[in-house]
């Protein structure tokens, strides 16, 4: 693949014909012809993350269908969807997420990553759906499968927010920013909660408290790589 000062991304055939990346047929078509299965599938894969690292991600996901189908496992398949929703959210086109997840859940579910990620991503797709309730019940199976990941109890809390159930949802929040101070989103989202809700400081225990750990355990981790 070339590319020469942002003018062009793609390939250059053995004719000297120049085709884009995003050209996802055509280029899909010459792999497909010259390799076996796995070595296109591959190659696919390479494409997606070459894409996903120049920013097309509309391409990406003409890719990942392209490698759906070559494929044999449900965690293969699994897998594409979880990629392609992810280019979906990218791309802020959160219907577009959640219908790539929803696919994903019309195979056998798995106690593994790929499904943690399927069911939290759903529910944060639900989120921004105003989908609450719905919301929850994904977060809450994703936390079933990793109790140890923050991401989810995040999402839990937003779900919960909607809700109304401020309690709730600040806990997990706290839960979250425990689990992992270097992403600092939970604890932003907790910081706007109590701005908006001050009661919290009489239905959380020790509320004032666990904010200000939180507050601690973010600015200690400043520098810090984002774990999850």
């Amino acid at each position: 693949m070339v590319k020469e000062e942002g003018e062009f991304d793609g390939f250059i055939t053995r004719d000297g014909e120049l085709i884009s990346i995003e050209d996802t047929d055509r280029v899909s078509a010459i792999f497909l012809r010259t390799s076996d299965v796995d070595s296109a599938v591959e190659t696919l894969w390479h494409l997606v993350a070459e894409c996903y690292g120049a920013g097309y991600f509309s391409a990406a996901c003409r890719y990942i269908e392209k490698i759906i189908p070559l494929v044999e496992t449900p965690g293969q398949k699994a897998e594409c969807f979880l990629r392609m929703g992810g280019a979906m959210e990218e791309m802020k086109d959160y219907p577009a997420a959640l219908a790539a997840y929803v696919r994903a859940f019309e195979l056998p579910p798995e106690r593994n990553d790929t499904w943690y990620f399927l069911n939290n991503n759903r529910g944060y797709c639900l989120n921004q759906a105003g989908r609450s309730e719905e919301a929850e019940l994904y977060c809450r199976a994703a936390i079933e499968l990793e109790p140890e990941r923050h991401n989810a109890h995040k999402n839990l809390g937003i779900s919960l927010a909607q809700q109304g159930r401020y309690a709730e949802a600040a806990e997990c929040c706290i839960r979250a920013t425990r689990l992992c101070p270097s992403d600092a989103r939970a604890l932003s989202f907790l910081d706007d909660l109590f701005k908006g809700h001050k009661e919290l400081i009489e239905e959380v225990p020790d509320f004032l408290a666990q904010l200000h750990e939180c507050h601690e355990l973010v600015q200690g981790s400043e520098g810090e790589p984002l774990l999850q």
